[in-house]
Parts: C-alpha cells; sequence; structure tokens
C-alpha cells in the first residue's frame, strides 16, 4: 500500500530530491554555457511534473531576450543540459526536461 506522500511510487521527499539534484547540475551546467542567452538566464526553479520522469524547468529572463529566443536556446542546449543532470541525479533513468521562462519580475 502506498504512503499518501507517494507521487507515481516515489516519496515528496525524494521528487525533493531530484529536483535539488537536477537544480544544482543545471545551475553548474548554465555556467558553462558560451551561449550569451543561457549566460542572462537565471534558473529560478525545478518542479516536478505528473511524475519522476518528467521536471519542469523555470527560467527568468532578466535582461529581456524574450520567450522566443529563450527557449530557442534552451532547446539547442536540451542534449547538453540534459547529459550534464545524467551525471548528477542519482536515478537509473534521467528525467526528460521542459521549460519554461519568466520575463523579469513576472509570470510567464
Amino acid at each position: 500500500m502506498r504512503s499518501p506522500d507517494d507521487r507515481g511510487g516515489r516519496s515528496i521527499a525524494k521528487t525533493r530530491q531530484l529536483c535539488a539534484q537536477v537544480h544544482d547540475a543545471l545551475s553548474y551546467a548554465l555556467g558553462e554555457s558560451s551561449d550569451p542567452v543561457l549566460m542572462d538566464l537565471v534558473l529560478d526553479r525545478v518542479e516536478p511534473m505528473q511524475d519522476d520522469k518528467h521536471v519542469l524547468v523555470v527560467m527568468q529572463d532578466p535582461c529581456g531576450h524574450g520567450l522566443v529566443a529563450s527557449l530557442a536556446a534552451l532547446d539547442r542546449a536540451r542534449g547538453f543540459l540534459r547529459e550534464a543532470v545524467a551525471e548528477a541525479v542519482t536515478r537509473r533513468r534521467v528525467p526528460q526536461l521542459s521549460f519554461t521562462v519568466m520575463p523579469a519580475g513576472g509570470a510567464p
């Protein structure tokens, strides 16, 4: 029987741990990027989605590159970012990364 804090078979603590590991890995990877748009984006938070196979990465765009340019830069770097996450997480499977970008001080 599952406990009340299960998310698809994983406890809330395990899900929080995964999100923290993804956050740390992405923070480091974004700092190593040579893409000027990625260098300007700020990692806000990583949230679990329906299960541990997918996380939402929330970025801020304080320099005003715009949603299209920011998401395009993140999409170009998706493989690099997912590889950085794969090296950092303690899971057999690396979660899929979905991105959203918020303008400076605003909602997506």
